[in-house]
């Protein structure tokens, strides 16, 4: 969608790279080459190829705008047609006609004597280029291979005249729909008109306003930026993450049943977990459909996360053909909690099918905070249990234990 029609032009840039090839030719090829590689790993990298896209495309319009204006300009021979005639010319003119005559003539003589003059010199220079070793160049035989009717030149160049002139609408429209529009506030159109999305904002401004400044929030590194900057709270991992350790144990966390998230997130001084869910207003770019990502990631360094026990005879699933696994993990709870509450049969509109697991609780994580779209929702890790309490209470029935054991030492069994 971004290059548009640049896709054809490029083909016949390196086609006009290789005729001839040389050293700055060959460079832009390669450029090329090594930017479609990139691009194709990771979308965003499509800024990598459109530097070496532009330019062989210019190539191409340059080498077709040449062939099709030199073919329009050799399209103009001087025919005798275009002399005057003593049949042509009035009666008080002959005097002009027959001078104008003379004087094409002898402008013809000397033309003939410039040719072959000319062609003694280009003869001189042939040989003296080929003691050099370097190939003479013959307009003349590009001069015939490059002409076109002036009809189908005139036709061509407008055409890539509109060509071009589609494409600066099209960057335009790019510009303004595309690249402009912030992907914090989302927006959507309907036959009610254009909605409008800010459960993102919300969300970091409820984390900005409600939590402590030291308070650390795990979510995908997908939002790690944003809640830096929007909610002023550290992040375990986000978009500038290299190590590869660190963001598979987000997404061990997330694969994992609910108290082995609460351990791991409890290991790493986690107070809060931000997920985001489409389900309700049918947002395809959710941690549901991205789970699978994360169960690849995580299991890429804890074995024990294995991507076959998320997947119904390979199948990605979270309805009630959804395995076990996946309807008890972290991610679907978080993601599903309250879920049906909403219009009574747990219908997601982005997977478009009912969930399979609704009603349930959670034990180890509480909800805080869910948007008014339900886009961003918020969890506050449970507080681990007191075990000074437990120790308390394990010697307080010791002692009562041995206090009635003392009590009744002095008393005789009557059993006895």
């Amino acid at each position: 969608m971004a290059i548009n029609v640049l896709a054809f032009l490029v083909p016949a840039g390196i086609i006009s790279c290789f005729l001839p090839l040389s050293d700055a030719s060959s460079f832009l090829v390669l450029y090329l080459v090594t930017s479609v590689y990139f691009s194709g790993v990771m979308v965003r990298l499509m800024l990598v190829l459109a530097p070496a896209v532009c330019i062989l495309s210019g190539i191409a319009l340059s080498e077709a705008f040449n062939v099709l204006t030199r073919s329009m300009k050799f399209q103009r021979p001087i025919s005798d047609d275009t002399l005057p005639t003593a049949g042509d010319s009035t009666p008080g003119s002959s005097s002009t006609a027959t001078i104008t005559t003379s004087t094409k003539n002898a402008n013809i003589k000397k033309e003939k004597m410039g040719t072959i003059s000319k062609e003694r010199s280009s003869k001189k220079s042939r040989k003296e280029t080929e003691l050099v070793g370097s190939s003479p160049v013959r307009p003349e035989k590009e001069e015939k291979l490059c002409v076109l009717p002036s009809e189908a030149s005139a036709m061509g160049i407008l055409f890539l005249i509109m060509l071009c002139g589609l494409y600066v609408i099209h960057c335009v429209w790019a510009a303004a729909e595309a690249y402009s529009a912030p992907s914090i506030v989302l927006t959507s159109r309907s036959h009610d008109g254009l909605h409008v999305y800010d459960d993102f904002r919300e969300s970091y401004a409820w984390l900005r306003h409600n939590t402590e400044v030291d308070d650390k929030v795990a979510s995908w590194w997908d939002y790690g930026y944003q809640t830096t900057a929007m909610a002023n709270r550290t992040v375990i991992v986000d978009n500038n993450t290299w190590n590869n350790t660190h963001i598979a144990t987000v997404g061990t966390a997330m694969s994992s049943p609910e108290k082995g998230a609460w351990e791991i997130f409890n290991s790493l001084d986690v107070k809060y977990v931000l997920v985001v869910f489409g389900g309700l207003i049918g947002y395809p770019s959710d941690d549901i459909n991205k789970f699978l990502w994360m169960v690849r990631i995580g299991g890429g360094e804890f074995p024990h996360i294995k991507e076959q026990d998320y997947l119904r005879d390979g199948n990605y699933r979270v309805d009630a053909q959804g395995t076990p696994t996946m309807l008890n993990c972290l991610m679907y709870k978080l993601s599903y909690y309250r879920f049906a509450e909403t219009d009574g049969k747990g219908f997601d509109r982005a997977r478009r099918y009912e969930i399979g697991r609704k009603h349930f609780k959670l034990t180890h994580f509480e909800e805080v905070f869910t948007t008014q779209h339900w886009m961003v929702r918020i969890y506050k890790l449970k507080p681990q249990k007191n075990r000074v309490r437990g120790k308390l209470k394990l010697k307080l029935k010791s002692s009562s234990k041995t206090s009635l054991m003392r009590k009744g030492a002095g008393k005789k069994n009557p059993w006895r």
